[in-house]
């Protein structure tokens, strides 16, 4: 038996469902309850047997209407998807997407997705601010991708996230700025931290705080160089090359490597603005940053 029926009355039945009346259905899908009711019912004479108990209220499913039901949400989430990549092969083939990164970032694999990018037709925007900033741009759209560390606490539910990478740190200093190794956390605490951080988030701050006076430096020139003249020590990861810094060197601390290797995450809003390109980069940032890079060996966190 062939079976003919539209995308509409697959749309219907499973707002029917959904709302638990026809009446309701019609508002939500902003059409006649006749014309909801005569998509259903159109729907029910081609298969053969009823989707719903109509002696029920709120409408229930047959056995047959639960089986479909599922099918029919399945064949929905498709069609929606199906409509977001046929809007976004409307637009102009060049298209601009916008990334958002910290100090912490690593910058080659950065340069390379330009790269790469631009290969697919998709022009990417590099924005260097603070995650704070990043995640309120995200929700205005202002913002496609954010790339930052892992904070110790939930990714809100407004975002996507994926682990790609890890961002290993280390403790830096002058080599005549600590008398003996490996220093203690006492030692560390005592001393002038340079933070390249102007406004850390909480999480974050718990993170990266050791001293009990910090200096904020956020330029990565002027902190290496203060790190040179003996002004203090700093966690940094290690793709920032501080020891090519004259004077700077690695420290060896009390704690060892515990705690200094951090996860890196991008994040991303859902929904009908995750079009083709969107996707395509989210694929293509996942790929450059599990290769290795000068600044960046890959250790994958996953």
């Amino acid at each position: 038996m062939k079976i003919h029926y539209s995308l509409a009355q697959i749309e219907a039945f499973a707002c029917v469902y959904e709302c638990g009346n026809f009446t309701r259905a019609a508002l939500k899908l902003k059409k006649d309850r006749t014309t909801v009711s005569e998509l259903v019912e159109n729907l029910e004479l081609d298969l053969g047997y009823a989707l719903f108990d109509r002696a029920t209220r709120p409408l229930h499913l047959t056995s047959q209407g639960q089986l479909l039901y599922r099918q029919a949400r399945l064949f929905l989430l498709e069609a929606q998807a199906f409509g977001q990549i046929a809007a976004s092969l409307e637009q102009p083939t060049d298209q601009t997407l916008t990334l958002s990164y910290d100090v912490f970032t690593p910058r080659d694999p950065l340069l390379l997705l330009v790269r790469r990018l631009r290969e697919h037709g998709i022009q990417l925007n590099l924005l260097c601010q603070s995650r704070s900033l990043a995640e309120a741009a995200l929700l205005k759209r202002e913002v496609d991708i954010g790339i930052y560390p892992a904070r110790n606490q939930s990714i809100s539910e407004s975002f996507k996230w994926r682990a790609i990478g890890t961002l290993k740190m280390s403790v830096y200093a002058h080599r005549n700025w600590f008398a003996a190794q490996p220093v203690s956390l006492l030692t560390l605490a005592a001393r002038n931290q340079l933070i390249p951080y102007e406004d850390m988030p909480p999480g974050l701050a718990q993170w990266m705080q050791i001293a009990d006076r910090f200096q904020v430096v956020s330029e990565r020139s002027m902190l290496l160089t203060l790190l040179s003249e003996e002004q203090g020590w700093a966690l940094l990861p290690e793709h920032w090359r501080p020891e090519e810094q004259a004077g700077v060197t690695s420290i060896a601390t009390e704690m060892g490597n515990a705690g200094l290797t951090h996860p890196l995450v991008m994040l991303w809003q859902p929904g009908e603005q995750a079009h083709s390109a969107l996707m395509t980069a989210i694929e293509v940032i996942t790929a450059v940053f599990e290769e290795k890079h000068d600044d960046f060996p890959h250790q994958q966190s996953r």
